[in-house]
């Protein structure tokens, strides 16, 4: 294929993901979530197109038998038409519409929503079922100690009166330590990748759930006065916070008509 005819293929896929995507997160206008995606998975697909006539087919089927193995690209084989519809599906819909919340609405979750929440995501893949994380609900005066501890780290001597405001961002913020076990068959960076992981599928299901939410972390994230307050062990890592609110109205009327591109999934396969 030449650059020319895979650079008009691309633009087809991007227009076809469009108007996807514009219909999930159109979810943001009437704050539906799990059920907006069922109504929508059973009208018809944005993306569905009349089915291939008999000539079409033979010379589809032609063309593959003309070029041989040798002129083939080396890659993945996408010939097969994909059976995975994101709109329709729940979890890809969380998934594919997921965006960060800078700015976020003083509404948050209460306590026992975050226990189901992180209940669910405890599925997460971990070798030996270690459970290597943990997360500190932080809220209230709390986020006050944090921004002194952030202040300490970074030696900023502030003038009287005044505070770090970084952590006021969101009412509610949730810390996210990966908590390594002792383990001869699960070394330290692969119980870090599931700790992130878990912080990555709580972010997803606070989404599906219809709260905004931003993952910081830092330079001083680590330093001594911020891992004194989080009361960490010599063994743990902070890996940051997820800041969480609602998501204010301003941005949910703003969403459908976003511009911002997903990437090529191209980018990301290969074979051996």
């Amino acid at each position: 294929m030449s650059k020319k005819a895979g650079k008009k293929r691309r633009q087809k896929d991007v227009g076809a993901c469009d108007v996807t995507r514009d219909r999930v997160r159109a979810h943001f206008l009437d704050g539906q979530t799990g059920p907006w995606a069922r109504k929508l998975g059973a009208e018809p697909s944005a993306t569905d197109s009349a089915p291939s006539t008999d000539a079409e087919a033979s010379a589809s089927s032609s063309s593959e038998t003309a070029a041989s193995a040798a002129s083939r690209p080396v890659g993945p084989d996408y010939s097969v038409r994909s059976s995975i519809d994101i709109v329709a599906d729940p979890v890809l819909h969380a998934i594919s519409t997921r965006r960060s919340i800078s700015k976020l609405g003083p509404e948050t979750p209460n306590d026992a929503d975050l226990r189901e929440l992180i209940h669910a995501v405890s599925s997460v893949a971990d070798h030996k079922g270690l459970k290597p994380w943990r997360f500190i609900i932080i809220r209230g005066h709390d986020r006050n100690r944090l921004g002194e501890a952030l202040d300490e780290a970074g030696n900023v001597q502030r003038k009287t009166g005044e505070i770090n405001e970084k952590p006021l961002r969101a009412e509610l913020l949730l810390a996210l330590v990966a908590s390594p076990q002792d383990n001869p068959k699960v070394p330290e960076w692969e119980q870090h990748a599931t700790a992130a992981g878990a912080g990555h599928l709580l972010e997803l299901a606070l989404w599906q759930a219809g709260w905004g939410v931003m993952w910081r972390s830092g330079n001083l994230t680590n330093e001594p006065a911020v891992r004194r307050l989080h009361r960490l062990k010599e063994s743990e890592l902070l890996m940051g916070w997820l800041y969480i609110g609602a998501v204010p109205e301003r941005y949910r009327q703003r969403l459908p008509n976003s511009t911002r591109p997903l990437p090529d999934p191209e980018q990301f396969l290969d074979t051996l």
